[in-house]
């Protein structure tokens, strides 16, 4: 069986690609549901950012799954996803679990040592586990990306600044305008990002600069509960021109699949620097042909760390060196998944010929003593090797002895065992085809 991950993340694509890709948090229920009806697929698990929509599933061909991938993009969003070929990213195997290692571990994400994707890999699972999905590899990889994760965050210094897109979003706008907490502020949208960004803002403004911040939601129970929380001046949806000519700047994070700003809703508005922080964009990107906009996206954020180059790089290195070793305890555990399945056809065929002979050679009175002599020698005769097959130190090892034990006592494979698994990927590696392809 292999692991694979096929998708798109803000290192290949821009964000005019991911929006593509997108999936709504109440989409990917169904989404998983679809992906695990496509041909050969075994398991799969959808991660899906601001900065990520990615695909992982368990499969026995990787040529099968990869086109049930693409399938699953025509029929599920009706994308067609050979034109994005430059964009998409495919990868097998120990680097699917070495990628997933790294996402978890925030050094993959727009900005090193963001937080909040470890909840969003725990929700991955939690959703593809509910949505049964999931089976014993993904369940191992996801908990072991977890655990890689909180061990990277325990053990480098890489939590330290407890970064999010808002606050990258929060320090590019002060950078952009040194004067920002006297501005006038507009906040459209009443997400988990815009409610960051409330708090940032409630933390770095006096009670009088506060008054100049105005929230906009669709929904009137939750503006309310914002306002009351953060001591914000709300306006309702019906009052989004009137939030928008107030605005000096606007920061913009809605839950929308689409654009919900248009470049007119900006003309004669005056100088606005307006930071959509959405993924799709919530900003119709033509409204920065408008001389007065200044406007930015998740794009512009990448790299706002907040770690000079020398101490990122410093911390990179202790994270590498945590998660090689956790790699390569999770290549050991998939490797002793072929040992249990060989310890088991084993017994399965040296039981097989036991019942043979005893059902030939005794039916009388002595049967029970003769099938639990039969059984007792049985297991003590295969204890041995059980024992050390499952104890065994390396991968190598344990791979040279299931092909030994199998070779002997002329046991088939039932399936592919996790050994042949790694030596395609690493065949795969070498050919080419775990880079942006299929």
């Amino acid at each position: 069986m292999y692991i694979l991950v096929s998708g798109v993340r803000h290192r290949t694509a821009p964000i005019e690609v991911r929006e593509k890709f997108a999936l709504l948090e109440d989409e990917v229920a169904s989404a998983l549901r679809l992906l695990k009806s496509c041909a050969g697929i075994e398991e799969c698990a959808i991660l899906t950012t601001c900065n990520r929509t990615e695909i992982y599933a368990v499969v026995k061909d990787t040529e099968v799954g990869l086109q049930s991938v693409k399938h699953f993009y025509k029929l599920f969003r009706g994308l067609a996803v050979e034109p994005f070929r430059q964009y998409r990213f495919n990868l097998l195997h120990e680097d699917a679990v070495t990628h997933l290692f790294r996402v978890a571990s925030g050094l993959d994400s727009l900005i090193m040592g963001e937080g909040q994707i470890m909840g969003q890999v725990k929700d991955a699972l939690a959703l593809a586990q509910k949505e049964k999905t999931t089976g014993l590899l993904l369940d191992k990889l996801f908990k072991a990306a977890l655990s890689v994760g909180k061990r990277v965050r325990t053990e480098t210094g890489i939590a330290d600044k407890d970064v999010s897109v808002s606050l990258a979003a929060y320090h590019f706008a002060q950078q952009l305008d040194p004067e920002l907490m006297n501005r006038r502020i507009t906040l459209i949208g009443g997400g988990k990002m815009a409610e960051i960004m409330m708090s940032l803002l409630k933390q770095g403004m006096t009670p009088e600069q506060q008054a100049n911040v105005v929230l906009v939601n669709r929904s009137e129970q939750r503006l309310g509960e914002l306002c009351d929380r953060y001591g914000f001046k709300g306006l309702g949806w019906e009052h989004l021109t009137e939030a928008i000519a107030h605005a000096e700047v606007l920061f913009v994070a809605t839950g929308a699949p689409h654009v919900v700003l248009g470049k007119a809703d900006f003309e004669g508005q005056g100088h606005k620097l307006v930071i959509d922080i959405a993924v799709p964009r919530n900003v119709d990107p033509r409204a920065a042909e408008l001389p007065e906009i200044q406007l930015f996206n998740t794009d512009n954020l990448a790299g706002a760390s907040g770690f000079s180059g020398e101490m990122q790089s410093q911390l990179v290195q202790q994270a590498q060196a945590i998660l090689e070793e956790e790699c390569i305890a999770f290549q050991h555990w998939t490797l002793s998944l072929s040992a249990v399945s060989a310890i088991t056809r084993l017994r399965e065929k040296v039981e097989g010929i036991r019942q043979a002979e005893l059902a030939a050679a005794s039916t009388g009175v002595h049967y029970e003593v003769v099938d639990a002599i039969s059984k007792n020698l049985i297991r003590k005769i295969l204890h041995d090797p059980t024992v050390r097959l499952k104890n065994a130190r390396s991968p190598q090892h344990i791979s040279l002895q299931v092909s030994v034990l199998s070779h002997l006592f002329n046991i088939d494979p039932a399936t592919e065992s996790a050994p042949e698994a790694c030596k395609a990927a690493q065949k795969a590696r070498r050919d080419g085809t775990t880079t942006a392809s299929a």
